[in-house]
Parts: C-alpha cells; structure tokens; sequence
C-alpha cells in the first residue's frame, strides 16, 4: 500500500488548514497511509483534543521507505515535483488563475480542484495536466451540540442576528455587505451584524469610514466586528446562535464558511459566482445577482491580474434580500434545512476521501487503501 504524503498547514485558522484538517482525517478512516508535513507561521486555533490527537500522530508518522506520492496542498508556488509522484491542490476565485500556476501546475502530475468553477477556471487558462474535481467536504456538526457558549458579546446585541464569517480583504466583498446592511436597517429593526474576521484597529477605523461615507439620514442598526481568534468549538457555537449567513463575495474557491453554515441549517446569502454554487442553489439558499468585472491589483498577493474577471455583487438586490429574510424567517429556515440536507448527504469527508483515493489510484495505479 503506497503512502500519501500531505504538505498543508493544518493547526491555524485559514481555509486551507481547515481543509487539509478534513482531508486528512477522512483518509486516515478510510484506512489510507497518510504522513502530514504542516508548517505555518500563524497562530495555531485552538482544536478539539480528538481532532488534534489525530494529526499529531500522522505528523509523527515516518515517511514509508518504499511507495508514496506526495500531495502538495498550498498556493502553486509551494508546489514541488520531486522523482515520486506529485500532485498540487488549491484553490482560485477569479476567471483566469495566474500566469505563473499555469506552468507550475503543468510540471505536476496532475492538479486536484475543489470546485466544477475551478476545473474550468484552469483548463481554460491553459493547464494541460489532469485536473481532478474532490469534493469539498466538513465533518458533521458536533453531535451531541457543543457544550461551548457562544462569544459573551452575543446576549447584548440585537435578537436577530446576520452574521459573516471572512478575511478582512476586498474580495470578501465586505463593503457592499456594510453599505447595504446600513442602508437597510435602523436601530429600531431590532437586528444586527456581526462579522466574524481577523485584524486589528485598522479594521475597525475602516468601518467607521465606511459608515461616514454613507451620510445616513437614520442611525443604523448595529455591526459587531469580532477580531479574537476563536476554536472551533467557539465558531460552532456562533454559527447556531445566529440566524442568517451572509457572504457577497467577489469570488471563491469552496467557501468554506458558506460551507459551515450551510451544514447547520443556517439560511445562507451569497452572490450566484464561484465554487459555492456547487452546494448552493436558488432552492436552498439566497442567491444575490452580479455582474463581471476586471479585478483590481491585490496588495496581498501579486497573482490577481488585469485580464482577471469577478464578480461585482449587486448591493441593492443585497439590501432586498436581507429585509425579505428578516420579514419571511419561516422560508428562510426552510431554505437553511435543505441546504444543510444536502450539504450533510454529499460533501461528507468519507465522499471525498473515497473520491480522492479512486482518484490515485487511476492516476498512478497503486493502492492506497486497505
């Protein structure tokens, strides 16, 4: 039985360590020889003891002696195709990757996407290797529900609350959140927004210009911006103690806190572009109308490109759909149930786990399972 070698962060907070945390595991109860290699510089979140026990001991795991492939799950510039097979894993959220993953990609084996979006996304920037589509996938909710309280601030805000759950960036489409939520409500709607989001008092000085720059005739209902690294336990517990997600992003690879709240009935809003809508529709969630535009140069990262496209989400129709799902709750968790349904019936770990193992298995014709 060959071994598969995981490289990605698995201890922090971003969407990859959560991933490669779901992979992982999946694959190791599936009976596969799975290694971890993580490194990451940021702070470790803090993780069930079940959970971390499990990478421990496959971070302490040897290499095998004989067969292993290895998958590199980072951005392309981390890739490495070494004399074993090689495979990357990742992630893209505009409609055209970086020039310089296109020959990256193309020195591997093949190159596994999470997203249909994102298959086409690289087949139509010129990547010529197999490109492999794997599930993205969550373990079930804790079951029994998590003893964990959800974030004190929580019992003084408003009693119906929206929630968001991203990074501080442009992308994430923030901005249109905050001027349609602002625009929407007043203090008198007895509703809030809490953005769930990592930073510091830049974050909150940027809020406060937002809200100048909108000249509001009405004081607006609330927003609590919550900067504090939070377990997982902690994240489970503010998911169910909200009442709608909502996310106008620019574009995404997976969406993985779509994801999270998607698989606790959680009605979700989110813009209709991007890897979400392969676990997301018109029926289960709330789909909020775009329109492509060219992406503007990101100071974090060199790879967005002016030949990009993503999508530019419409804060007016935002403004509607919020007040429709504050006004009409009972479809809204309609909506939520089946939503988490099907997230809970076809983005299971155990599906990609078996996805991912065929998916070896065909490519290098080995075995990596008992």
């Amino acid at each position: 039985m060959a071994q598969i070698v995981w490289h990605g962060n698995a201890f922090d907070s971003t969407g990859y360590a959560k991933a490669t945390r779901q992979y992982v595991m999946a694959l190791h109860a599936r009976g596969a020889d799975v290694k971890l290699v993580s490194h990451s510089a940021l702070p470790p979140i803090e993780l069930p003891r079940e959970q971390r026990d499990v990478l421990e001991h496959l971070q302490a795991k040897p290499p095998s002696a004989s067969q292993r492939i290895n998958i590199y799950h980072y951005i392309p510039e981390l890739w490495r195709r070494r004399i074993r097979p090689s495979f990357g894993f990742t992630y893209w959220e505009t409609s055209k990757i970086p020039d310089s993953w296109v020959r990256q990609a193309n020195q591997m084996n093949g190159v596994f996407l999470p997203s249909t979006h994102n298959i086409g996304v690289f087949r139509n920037s010129g990547v010529t290797v197999p490109l492999i589509y794997i599930r993205p996938c969550l373990m079930e909710p804790y079951r029994p529900l998590s003893p964990q309280a959800p974030p004190p601030y929580i019992h003084a805000l408003p009693p119906f609350r929206f929630l968001s759950v991203c990074s501080w960036i442009e992308r994430k489409g923030i901005d249109v959140l905050l001027k349609a939520f602002w625009n929407e409500f007043t203090a008198a709607d007895q509703v809030c927004l809490i953005i769930k989001t990592a930073g510091n008092a830049d974050v909150l000085h940027e809020v406060e210009r937002l809200k100048q720059e909108q000249r509001l005739p009405h004081v607006p209902a609330p927003v609590y911006i919550d900067l504090e690294l939070r377990s997982e336990l902690e994240m489970d517990a503010l998911y169910r103690n909200c009442h709608a997600f909502v996310l106008p992003s620019r574009g995404e690879g997976v969406g993985y806190p779509v994801l999270e709240a998607a698989m606790r009935g959680v009605p979700v809003i989110t813009t209709g572009w991007g890897g979400h809508m392969d676990f997301l529709n018109e029926y289960n969630s709330y789909v909020i109308p775009y329109h492509l535009v060219p992406v503007k140069p990101q100071h974090y990262y060199g790879g967005y490109q002016a030949d990009q496209l993503w999508a530019e989400p419409s804060g007016s129709d935002l403004q509607r759909i919020l007040r429709h799902v504050l006004s009409h709750y009972d479809e809204a968790e309609l909506k939520g149930q089946i939503a988490k349904q099907h997230t809970m019936t076809h983005f299971s770990p155990d599906n990609a786990a078996q996805e991912l193992l065929q998916a070896l298995s065909g490519l290098t014709r080995r075995s990596f399972a008992r």
